[in-house]
């Protein structure tokens, strides 16, 4: 007699594939989330003022604010039923299949890893403006240090990461009270083409929106630390939640007092915001010890992003490879439970992505990443309806009906990507044709293969 048992993915990981659970609270995961979004608030929200003008990337920013308060919802819940460092591509896998957990996993993969280019680019940037530091002896020392430190652990690295968010979000809000006393409401307009709140309308609004989700782009990445968390039907719906609304908070005020203080056109191009705004002749017009302090403020919240999403997106390439999506070996772990193997590969992904211009890879990421969002949000209704019996220590406020909102506003989302970048997105369209080929006739196999038990 031949007998089915599970795939090889089931199966319980050994010793050196494991993450140390418990390690993490509600804090830990909060601040995890908000530093890995962080970097939104300091650059990248700005091209949003080009394309859509002052009103428009206002009214994208509070749009994208209810999508991620409705997302994250449903994150929680998910997260909570099933913590699992794999995060998204673990629900996703449970709901439709072992090609569903891969495309999510390796979107949310691909994207982190280039994020980390981009991030190092920004924070080379404000490190040239600020300190007078290369950008190339800047990028070597970001990735020497952050490399260090996470293989050190997770209470290591996420303790560093919530030391230098928590001063990001206190500089944010030096920023704010430092331009009000220079806000004027004439400073909201450009000075170039059309005129008005809304120079290209409706239109103008759409094409922002990408803009002003970087604003809050990657605290949905916290869920990740679910594994590593305590009592995670506590902490990922409190977490979450925290982070979104301080992203709201302190995006706001930095989205209302940086251009009323400086004007719109000063920064709409800047890849150093807040310094280009501090600077600008229609604030303080030179550098002083204020605008100093907050340009080192801004760097340090810019170090709190790259330290959070290379933390992230070493445990997506450790959980596909433990899932056996990937190699065993990648899924590999040192003695204090930090996955060595996967640091190196998207550190050395990061190191690549930040050789290509910013602007040219921020719209790739928000597409990536919302085919993450639309498969986990179809995860969360279909999981709702085939399983009703799933333990879930926490329910998404407004179930299946938030979800459905929050899938519209995903879909406009990705529509804002093409009007933007139809080019470019092509090509990431191709690239998913290559990975999806790649798994379906070479890794989709041997998962599946059956072990035979014979008595």
């Amino acid at each position: 007699m031949t007998l089915n048992v599970p795939p090889r993915e089931s199966s319980l990981p050994s010793a050196s594939h494991r993450l140390k659970s418990g390690a993490l609270g509600w804090a830990n995961v909060a601040g995890l989330g908000i530093a890995i979004a962080i970097s939104g608030q300091f650059s990248g929200w700005n091209f949003g003022l080009a394309a859509g003008g002052w009103g428009g990337i206002l009214t994208a920013a509070i749009i994208m604010a209810v999508f991620y308060l409705g997302y994250t919802q449903c994150v929680a819940e998910l997260a909570a039923a099933m913590p699992s460092a794999g995060g998204f591509e673990t629900y996703c896998r449970r709901a439709f299949g072992l090609s569903a957990g891969y495309v999510v996993g390796m979107s949310v993969l691909v994207a982190l890893a280039i994020a980390i280019g981009v991030v190092a680019n920004f924070t080379s940037a404000y490190g040239q403006s600020v300190l007078g530091v290369g950008a190339v002896q800047m990028k070597v020392g970001l990735f020497a240090v952050v490399l260090v430190l996470q293989l050190r652990g997770v209470r290591e690295a996420v303790g560093a990461t919530m030391t230098v968010g928590a001063i990001a979000v206190a500089v944010l809000a030096l920023f704010c009270g430092s331009m009000a006393q220079f806000a004027r409401a004439p400073n909201l307009v450009s000075n170039t083409g059309a005129g008005g709140l809304f120079p290209h309308g409706a239109f103008g609004i759409l094409a922002a929106i990408p803009y002003a989700l970087w604003m809050f782009l990657g605290v949905e990445q916290a869920a990740l630390a679910a594994e590593e968390a305590f009592d995670p039907g506590r902490t990922m719906p409190k977490a979450l939640t925290i982070g979104v609304l301080t992203l709201l908070v302190v995006g706001l005020g930095v989205l209302v007092l940086g251009p009323a203080g400086a004007g719109t056109d000063s920064i709409s191009t800047a890849a150093d915001p807040l310094y280009a705004a501090l600077t600008s002749p229609l604030a303080f017009g030179r550098e002083n010890w204020l605008t100093r302090v907050i340009g080192t403020g801004a760097l340090i919240g810019l170090i709190a992003t790259f330290f959070s999403i290379v933390y992230a997106s070493s445990r997506q390439l450790f959980s596909l490879a433990r899932d056996g999506y990937l190699p065993m070996q990648l899924a590999a772990t040192n003695r204090r439970h930090a996955p060595r193997t996967a640091l190196f590969v998207v550190i050395g992904v990061g190191i690549a992505a930040s050789f290509f211009p910013p602007e040219q890879l921020m719209l790739p990421i928000v597409f990536l990443f919302n085919v993450t969002f639309l498969i986990a949000l179809a995860a969360f209704v279909r999981l709702r309806r085939r399983e009703p019996d799933l333990h879930r220590p926490y329910r998404a406020v407004g179930g299946c009906l938030t979800a459905g909102v929050t899938t519209a506003l995903s879909l406009v989302v990705l529509i804002a990507c093409f009007v933007q970048q139809a080019t470019g997105l092509i090509y990431a369209l191709v690239v998913y044709a290559v990975l999806i080929a790649q798994f379906v006739l070479f890794r989709r196999r041997t998962m599946l293969q059956p072990q035979e038990i014979r008595p």
